[in-house]
C-alpha cells in the first residue's frame, strides 16, 4: 500500500513538472474526434484564421469545422483531387504563391535601401539645382550674334524678354542634374550663377544663362527621399531579376534558336519552318509554328489598326521569348523550391486543398442535381408577386423655407397665377425640381396632402417639424405612378439565381446531413468552451484597440 502511494505520489509530480506531457497522458488531448482522428484546438484556429471574413461571428459550436472536415474527406474519397478542375486550380494557386516567395527571397528581402545610399544618389543626380532660362534657336549664326552682343546678365534677361514674344525663349525654372539631357549635362552643372553657355542640342542652339545655383539642402533631400528610395529600390529589384534570371537560364539549359525566330515574320508560316524548335528549357520545346500563333494574337492585340513594320516586329519577337523565358523559369524554379512544404505557404496551402476539394465536389457531385424549370420560376414569382411590385411613386417639385412669411407671400403669387418653378428660383437658392419619391418615404403631413392632389396642381402650406426646426412647404404633383408588379421577364433571371441558391443550398446541407449520420463524432465541450472563451477575448479586445 505504501508503494502504491508513492507511485501515485511520483506520477502526481511528474504531472505537476511536465504539465503537456503529464495531462496528454492521462487523456486526449483533443477537441474534435471524427472517426477515431482527432482535429485540436490548434487544427480549429489554423482553419478558422483562414476561413473567417470580417464581421464573421464565431460560431456557437464547432459545426461548421466538422462539416468542413467531413466535406473535405468526402471529395478526397471520391479522388475529385484527381480531377482536371482541381489539378488546374491547384497549380495556379502553387504558382501565383511560389512565385510570390521567389520574389520575396531572391529579390525583395536583398533589397536594402539606406538613408547613405539615399544620399549618395541625391549628391549625384539631383545636385547641383539650377535656375535657367535660354534663347533657342536652329540658327547657329543667329546663336553666335546673340552670344556676341549679350556683355552682362541684365544684357541677357532683356534680351530673353524681347525674344520671348517671338517664341525664341524658354524658362526652364529650376533644373537638376537628372532632368538635364546627358549630352550637355556636365557643362551645365558646372557653371556659375551669371554664366553664359552656348550648347548644341539635337540640331538645335541654347544660349544658357545660369541665373541661381543651389548645393544639397537639407529640407530639399527630405522632401525627395521617398521617390528616390522607389528609384534606387526599382534600379535594385531589376539587376537582382536579372541575375536571377542569368542563373536559372543556365541551371535550366535555355537554347533560343534565333536564327529560326528571325524567319518567323508576319506572313503566312511554310510548313517546313513550323516544325523547327524555336526555344528549348529543360526539355520543354517551343515549336515556330506555336510561336507563330503566340505572335499573331500579339499583333492584333497591339497593332489593331496598323500595320506592323519591320523594327517593331522584330521588337515585338525579343520582348515575346525574352518574357516566355523569364515567365517559365520562374515558375519552374518557384514550384522546384517546394514552398508548400514550410510556413509562411504550408499552412494556407493544406487549407486550400481542402478547400478546394470542397469546391470541386459542389460542383462536380451537388450543382449538376440542381435543375430550375420555367414553372418553377412563374409560381414563385407569382406567389411573391408582393416582392416584385414597384411601391407608388409620386413626382413632384417642393417650395420649401423655414420663413413663415415668405411661403405665404409664395402661396399668394401662385395662387395668383404665376409659374410655381419660377417662384421656386426666388426662394431657394438652387431652384426646384421634379424628383420621384415612393410615396412611403415622404414626412406624413406631406404624405397626407399630396394623396388628395390632382396632377399639375399644387398642395396648400404644409407644416412639418425636422429636428428642432419647423419647416414650411408647398407641394406640386406632376405624376402618379400607382403601385406596379415589375413585368415578369425583367426579374425572371434574378428568380432563377435565388432558386439555384436555394436548391444548392439545401442539397449541400443534405449532403452533410448523410456524412454527418455516416461518422462517428465527438466534441470535447470543456476544450470547445475554452476555445470560444479565448476567441470571444480577442474579438473584444480588437474591437476595443479600434
Amino acid at each position: 500500500m505504501k508503494k502504491l502511494s508513492i507511485i501515485l505520489l511520483s506520477l502526481f509530480f511528474l504531472v505537476l513538472l511536465r504539465p503537456a506531457d503529464g495531462l496528454t497522458f492521462f487523456w486526449d488531448n483533443y477537441l474534435v474526434k471524427i472517426d477515431n482522428q482527432k482535429y485540436t484546438k490548434e487544427d480549429f484556429l489554423k482553419w478558422w484564421n483562414f476561413w473567417k471574413e470580417p464581421g464573421m461571428k464565431i460560431p456557437d459550436t464547432p459545426d461548421p469545422f466538422i462539416n468542413w472536415i467531413l466535406l473535405s474527406r468526402e471529395g478526397e474519397a471520391l479522388a475529385l483531387n484527381e480531377d482536371p478542375y482541381y489539378k488546374h486550380k491547384m497549380r495556379v494557386f502553387l504558382s501565383v504563391r511560389s512565385l510570390l516567395l521567389l520574389k520575396n527571397e531572391e529579390v525583395d528581402s536583398k533589397i536594402e535601401i539606406s538613408q547613405n545610399k539615399i544620399w549618395k544618389e541625391y549628391l549625384k543626380d539631383y545636385v547641383p539645382r539650377l535656375k535657367i532660362i535660354s534663347l533657342v534657336t536652329n540658327n547657329e549664326k543667329e546663336a553666335k550674334k546673340w552670344q556676341k552682343e549679350i556683355k552682362s546678365k541684365e544684357d541677357f534677361e532683356k534680351l530673353f524678354e524681347k525674344l520671348k514674344k517671338e517664341g525664341k525663349a524658354k524658362d526652364f525654372g529650376w533644373e537638376r542634374p537628372i532632368t538635364i539631357p546627358k549630352e550637355i549635362r556636365q557643362s551645365v552643372i558646372n557653371a556659375k550663377p551669371g554664366d553664359i553657355l552656348l550648347v548644341n542640342f539635337h540640331n538645335n542652339y541654347f544660349l544658357v544663362l545660369v541665373q541661381d545655383k543651389k548645393g544639397p539642402e537639407k529640407e530639399d533631400f527630405e522632401a525627395l527621399t521617398k521617390s528616390i528610395s522607389h528609384k534606387l529600390r526599382k534600379k535594385e529589384e531589376e539587376k537582382l531579376t536579372n541575375d536571377l534570371l542569368e542563373r536559372l537560364k543556365r541551371k535550366y539549359q535555355v537554347k533560343v534558336y534565333w536564327s529560326i525566330i528571325d524567319q518567323i515574320g508576319n506572313k503566312e508560316l511554310p510548313k517546313e519552318l513550323a516544325k523547327q524548335i524555336v526555344l528549348e528549357i529543360q526539355g520543354e520545346k517551343l515549336t515556330a509554328g506555336q510561336f507563330y500563333q503566340k505572335l499573331q494574337k500579339e499583333i492584333s492585340l497591339r497593332f489593331p489598326n496598323k500595320k506592323i513594320n519591320k523594327e517593331e516586329l522584330e521588337r515585338l519577337k525579343r520582348y515575346m521569348i525574352n518574357t516566355y523565358i523569364a515567365q517559365t523559369l520562374t515558375s519552374l524554379e518557384a514550384l522546384n523550391r517546394h514552398y508548400e512544404t514550410k510556413e509562411p505557404l504550408k499552412d494556407l496551402y493544406e487549407f486550400y486543398k481542402k478547400q478546394l476539394l470542397i469546391n470541386t465536389l459542389e460542383e462536380k457531385i451537388i450543382k449538376p442535381q440542381i435543375k430550375i424549370t420555367e414553372d418553377e420560376i412563374k409560381k414563385y414569382y407569382e406567389e411573391h408577386i408582393k416582392d416584385f411590385t414597384r411601391p407608388e411613386m409620386v413626382q413632384i417639385a417642393v417650395i420649401k423655407t423655414t420663413d413663415p412669411a415668405l411661403i405665404k407671400k409664395a402661396y399668394q403669387r401662385l395662387k395668383s397665377g404665376e409659374d410655381f418653378f419660377e417662384v421656386g428660383k426666388e426662394i431657394q437658392f438652387h431652384g426646384v425640381r421634379p424628383e420621384k419619391y415612393p410615396l412611403s418615404r415622404l414626412v406624413p403631413e406631406m404624405k397626407e396632402v399630396v394623396v388628395r392632389l390632382k396632377p399639375g396642381t399644387f398642395s396648400p402650406i404644409i407644416k412639418f417639424k425636422r429636428g428642432d426646426e419647423t419647416w414650411y412647404c408647398i407641394v406640386y404633383l406632376l405624376r402618379h405612378y400607382p403601385e406596379e408588379p415589375h413585368p415578369y421577364n425583367m426579374v425572371k433571371e434574378s428568380i432563377e439565381k435565388m432558386l439555384y441558391q436555394q436548391k444548392f443550398q439545401k442539397l449541400k446541407e443534405d449532403y452533410i446531413k448523410k456524412l454527418r449520420a455516416n461518422a462517428h463524432i465527438e466534441i470535447n465541450q470543456k476544450a470547445w468552451e475554452e476555445v470560444h472563451k479565448e476567441l470571444e477575448a480577442e474579438n473584444a479586445k480588437r474591437h476595443k484597440k479600434f
